[in-house]
């Protein structure tokens, strides 16, 4: 619209505003006719009565508190610099006046007749104060259409504020949604040119600051989220700038360092320490690195760890500080150790067997892992050594720490020093360039298990009882002494006692290895196992091969019982997954086993006696039984006691005790030489 011309309305309000809205001392304001005009309509269609203008919406005391509480933030920047701008026009009339985004007021603030005259039309603290509810008013056209405004004597639509002007301007907060609007009211018809001016300059002020109050909340978070994140990584991490002071330290560094995290902030990096820091080289050279191994000397012992540089560069691209991160080796060890698997699976619980032996063996187990004394384990392969090892080591205190096994008998000779000590870069011909650990590094902590100890050679043996004895060790090609503190478990399938007899293996290492020595019994003598065993692998297996109902046949178990095993248990294991994979139903009979052992059966049956067809034919015990399968047994190999133990599936000791048993005599010499009994 090109001019203000207001017609009289239902109420015969008649206005006609060109003159004094625009008069010689009143430049226009941009917009200005629209946005009173436009708010002249809006009260129209909102039935607004032009007589009235006294809003009847109150907030109760409480209600005001929490509208408060809710426009806290506005409040706290808008307050100070509403003084600040009563400060300036205090004593000219004037009440400044700050609402919310939905028209509330929250606080005034004014000269006290001023205030007076306000409270007569209701413009207190607790009251609503919107288009609908008082007409138009400069704070209405504010918060309707987001500018700043200026309304006047007669250009308020209701007749009890045209006593006023009042000039308004709205308050955004970062995010651009309007969050109030901060208003200056007088007496008087003739507002004052600067008036909105002032207003809008607060307004302005009062968004910047809430801007930087979000910045720096948005900061402060921000930091709390990094100070969370450093302080809660199991790294230890220092920053220090370019003359090497530290500036920063989390709570891992300064546990790592044994220092006051907080304390060494101002310090100088070479202050906290007792040896020479590495990061100072960066500083010196400006070079930074990424996982790079570092072993110093220091009071409290060798520290070693990973450590990660970073240089930090101004926008000149000169260097302004480093960010230095550090890991204890052996942390980096234990995610090793999880990520490979170097971790023991068998406990006690798994060792299977009721025989005395293998209790007795249990037994000695038992108390070695209740201390840390170094445990040397015979026994043949297969019968389990390694799983006494592991069971160990999981009932020992150092459970939480890795279990490294190797075994020296499938290491070449001249390599057995580096696997063990570990080599630094160069150290020989196809040496890693970076160098490498030895078991006994990554073993730290945790449990070393020596399988076939008895296939070291002896120069290997002597570094061997060197390092036991002093717990700490030097890489191949190096001069750094690193300590050790694995505990070591010694197997060896030989007679150790017979091979130091023989020279082959230091008299001094066997007995610093065998403060518990503990015998795993083969499965020939321990043959009563042999069904707890069976039973144990039918469903260990069957539940892999999804047959858990399958059974043996007594046959099978006769078989199984007659065999001698010189494989022992991993043998056993074997022949009862084969018949697993192989039996079509719930059953396992002879024909489901490997060759070796029904020719042993066919055998067997060839020497039994034939039995009589009656309906009477005796019927022996089981002694009897196996009495007379002995005697036949001896009588078809002519009285050959090896030959005899070899049909039946037994040891020759074995059979002499049984002979003896059953009074078989023997001990008779038979053709050629050889060992025959009599059969009685």
């Amino acid at each position: 619209m090109s001019a203000l011309n207001l017609r009289p309305d239902e109420s015969g309000v008649e206005r006609d505003l060109d003159a004094h809205w625009f008069g010689p001392t009143r430049p226009e304001p941009p917009g200005a006719r629209d946005l009173i005009a436009a708010s002249w309509e809006r009260c129209r269609a909102l039935g607004v009565d032009p007589e009235g203008g006294i809003s009847t919406v109150v907030l109760s005391p409480e209600e005001l508190a929490e509208r408060r509480a809710a426009s806290s933030r506005l409040l706290k920047v808008a307050e100070p610099l509403m003084s600040s701008l009563y400060e300036i026009v205090a004593g000219s009339g004037y009440v400044i006046v700050l609402v919310d985004a939905d028209g509330y007021v929250l606080s005034v603030t004014g000269d006290p007749g001023v205030l007076e005259s306000a409270r007569s039309v209701n413009f207190v603290p607790g009251v609503r104060w919107t288009e609908k509810l008082v007409g138009t008013t400069a704070i209405g056209i504010a918060l309707a259409s987001g500018r700043p405004a200026q309304v006047a004597g007669a250009e308020h639509f209701c007749r009890a504020h045209r006593a006023w002007t009042c000039s308004a301007a709205p308050i955004r907060d970062p995010a651009g949604s309007v969050v109030g609007a901060l208003n200056v009211s007088g007496l008087g018809a003739k507002p004052h040119r600067h008036t909105l001016g002032m207003v809008v300059a607060t307004a302005r002020a009062i968004e910047n600051q809430l801007g930087v109050e979000k910045a720096l909340a948005d900061l402060a978070l921000a930091s709390k989220y990094q100070a969370a994140i450093v302080e809660h990584i199991s790294d230890g991490l220092l920053t220090v700038d370019a003359e090497g002071y530290v500036t920063y330290m989390n709570s891992a560094g300064g546990r790592i360092l044994g220092v006051d995290h907080k304390a060494v902030v101002g310090q100088h990096v070479s202050d906290i320490v007792d040896f020479r820091p590495i990061v100072l080289n960066v500083i010196k050279t400006g070079e930074g690195y990424i996982d790079r191994e570092f072993v110093v000397n220091s009071k409290r012992g060798a520290l070693h760890f990973i450590k990660s540089a970073v240089p930090i560069r101004d926008e000149r691209g000169e260097l302004t500080g480093v960010v230095d991160v550090f890991r204890e080796i052996r942390r980096v060890r234990r995610l090793v150790h999880y990520m490979v698997g170097a971790f023991a699976n068998f406990t006690f619980d798994d060792i299977i067997g009721d025989a005395p032996t293998m209790r007795e063996a249990r037994r000695l187990a038992e108390m070695a892992a209740k201390t840390s004394s170094n445990v040397l384990i015979q026994g043949e392969s297969g019968t389990g050594k390694e799983m006494f090892a592991q069971a160990i080591h999981n009932a020992s205190a150092v459970k939480d720490g890795p279990f490294v096994a190797i075994n020296c008998a499938a290491i070449p000779r001249e390599l057995v020093e580096s696997e063990l000590f570990g080599y630094e870069k160069g150290a020989f011909t196809g040496a890693r360039a970076s160098g490498h650990p030895g078991k006994f590094e990554l073993a730290s902590g945790g449990t070393l298990l020596l399988d076939e100890i008895g296939e070291m050679s002896l120069d290997v043996q002597a570094k061997l009882l060197r390092v036991l004895q002093e717990r700490r060790i030097t890489r191949v090609g190096g001069d750094v002494v690193l300590p050790v503190d694995a505990r070591v478990i010694a197997a060896s399938n030989r007679d150790l006692a017979r091979d130091v007899a023989d020279g082959n293996f230091r008299q001094d290492l066997y007995y610093r290895l065998n403060v518990f020595t503990i015998t795993v019994p083969p499965l020939r003598e321990r043959k009563s196992d042999i069904p707890i065993l069976v039973r144990h692998f039918l469903k260990k297996v069957g539940r892999k091969l999804g047959k858990e109902s399958v059974e043996v046949t007594p046959q099978v178990m006769d078989v199984f019982i007659g065999h001698d095993w010189p494989g022992n248990v991993r043998e056993l294991e074997n022949v009862v997954e084969r018949a697993l994979a192989l039996v079509p139903g719930d059953t396992v009979d002879v024909e489901h086993l490997p060759g070796y052992l029904r020719q042993q059966h066919s055998a067997r049956q060839a020497v039994q006696p034939q039995a009589v067809p009656s309906a009477a034919a005796e019927v022996w015990s089981l002694a009897e039984a196996e009495r007379r399968a002995i005697a036949a047994a001896l009588g078809a190999c002519g009285g050959n006691v090896s030959r005899a133990a070899k049909v039946l599936g037994i040891s020759r000791n074995t059979l002499y005790c049984k002979m003896r048993k059953f009074g078989i005599a023997g001990g008779a010499t038979g053709v050629n030489g050889l060992e025959t009994a009599v059969v009685s």
